[in-house]
């Protein structure tokens, strides 16, 4: 008889004994091998995901900077919602200011510009003060007097005229003091006028400008005996 070594140790059975064992012995391995190619299907599924989101890691990773003031601490950060690292990055400090570079040359005269449009006229200017009076020449300081000439021959004496018409005499009116003095001089027109006398007092009114000395010349003149 055929002899069967089982799971169990060995022993007689018969043919159908057998061949059911084998058939259940299949069907596990069927089963494990399913199991089995389950398994990697999920695993290269898991490998696929675990792909898929290293990609879309690394095209979302981003970098940023900021700005620190001087002396500050370096900083570094991570968002894991916008998966960007920022780094804080301080100032540096200010250099030394650089010495002074040589003057350049003198560039070229540019073009004159076009003439301005003329402006306004300006206010007039305050009156001028009043100038001081002017000689009137009656000290005798527009000239000096040229020296008398030589007394010239005497001429023929000419023939007697006739004896002219009385005159007028002397013209009405004046009073004590007073003389006839000419009013033009190219006439024989005369008036009653007061004449300086000795001892005589001269008011001057009215306002007195100019600066210097001013002096008064008096000429008296003596007639038939009395000085005027």
């Amino acid at each position: 008889m055929p002899i069967y070594r089982g799971d169990g140790g060995s022993g007689d059975a018969s043919t159908d004994a057998y061949a059911s064992q084998v058939a259940t012995h299949a069907q596990t391995a069927t089963t494990k091998a399913n199991e089995a190619a389950a398994s990697a299907t999920a695993a290269a599924a898991s490998a696929t995901a675990a792909a898929n989101e290293a990609t879309t890691f690394n095209n979302s990773l981003g970098a940023a900077a900021t700005t620190l003031s001087a002396g500050a601490s370096a900083t570094a950060s991570y968002n894991s919602s916008t998966k960007v690292f920022t780094l804080g990055i301080p100032t540096g400090a200010t250099g030394a200011t650089g010495s002074t570079g040589s003057q350049g040359a003198t560039g070229p005269q540019g073009a004159t510009g076009a003439q301005g449009p003329q402006g306004a006229t300006g206010a007039t200017g305050p009156q001028g003060a009043t100038g001081a009076a002017g000689s009137d020449g009656s000290d005798g300081s527009d000239g000096a007097t040229g020296s008398q000439g030589a007394t010239g021959p005497q001429g023929a004496t000419g023939a007697t005229g006739a004896t002219g018409a009385t005159g007028a005499g002397v013209a009405t009116g004046g009073s004590t003091g007073q003389a006839l003095v000419k009013t033009y001089g190219t006439d024989y027109n005369t008036q009653w006028a007061t004449v300086l006398t000795a001892n005589q007092t001269i008011t001057l009114s009215g306002a007195v400008t100019g600066s210097g000395t001013t002096s008064i010349t008096t000429t008296l003149s003596t007639i038939d005996g009395g000085t005027y």
